[in-house]
């Protein structure tokens, strides 16, 4: 004759079979869920993804790496990464143009897929603004959202606006003191080639303003404008294919090649000392 089992072994045994499938059930959401979401990843990317080797061509003008402590804690414990752009109208993007194709959008979905943490840009361009007026709402507009980075595309206004960039030095000198302060991380982002910005007399002065700054801040340093003129100097692409007929802004494949670049530049920087601290064979 047969022993039966319990009536309490057998509900315990039934209660067992019920957590093993739930946690399968749930691996397998899991499992579905993280392949949904590279799959949206990999579509959102795609546009860039087509065009990014002529980008590629002038990354090495694109400037140094240097560690980026905010975002290499962000990596270690996979938390969100939030960076403000902090800019004019290269930032805020231009009425013909989809957000999804200017330079911040950009960045967000390349540097997600360099460094595979989510990324969040919170995108604080204004048309048309001087140095001065983004020093004005430097704290409002970027420091009480307190970001693990800032990118600040500067100085293309105060060119075209001013006889002498002097005080929008200064001004740039005293936002940077401020974001240092603040402890928040810092890209300078400089000048965008064009007609318009090429022929001004205060633009080889900003210009060495901004590289001076970022060496003496010891912050990166975006040097859009050297890619461009290395896109243009190298027949990678015309002109016409960075700016708009304006002679102004930017077009989308000049966002592209900003955003892709300036994603790489990022995610080296924020990579290098995890890269050297981990043991190898």
């Amino acid at each position: 004759m047969h022993a039966t089992k319990p009536a309490n072994a057998a509900h315990a045994n039934r209660e067992l079979g019920t957590v093993r499938n739930t946690g399968r059930t749930t691996s397998l959401l899991a499992m579905i869920g993280a392949l949904t979401s590279l799959i949206v990843l990999m579509a959102l990317s795609a546009p860039a993804l087509a065009t990014e080797p002529r980008c590629n061509k002038a990354r090495h003008v694109a400037g140094n790496e240097k560690p980026l402590p905010n975002l290499e804690t962000r990596l270690e414990t996979g938390e969100p990464i939030r960076i403000v752009a902090l800019g004019s109208s290269s930032t805020e993007g231009t009425p013909n143009l989809p957000k999804k194709d200017i330079y911040p959008a950009v960045l967000e979905r390349v540097l997600a897929r360099e460094v595979l943490n989510p990324v969040e840009i919170l995108n604080r361009g204004k048309g048309g603004e001087t140095i001065a007026l983004m020093l004005a709402r430097l704290d409002r507009d970027v420091i009480a959202e307190k970001p693990d980075l800032v990118i600040w595309q500067l100085g293309v206004n105060d060119v075209l606006s001013m006889d002498g960039v002097e005080s929008a030095i200064a001004d740039m000198r005293v936002a940077l003191q401020r974001l240092r302060e603040q402890r928040i991380p810092v890209v300078l982002m400089d000048l965008q080639v064009a007609p318009m910005v090429d022929r001004d007399k205060d633009t080889p002065v900003m210009q060495a303003a901004i590289a001076e700054a970022a060496r003496a801040e010891g912050v990166l340093h975006f040097h859009r404008y050297d890619i461009m003129k290395n896109l243009v100097s190298t027949q990678t692409a015309a002109m016409d294919d960075l700016v708009m007929g304006d002679g102004l802004h930017m077009t989308a494949f000049g966002h592209l090649c900003t955003g892709t670049l300036l994603a790489q530049q990022i995610a080296k920087s924020s990579l290098m000392r995890l890269a050297t601290s981990r043991p190898r064979d």
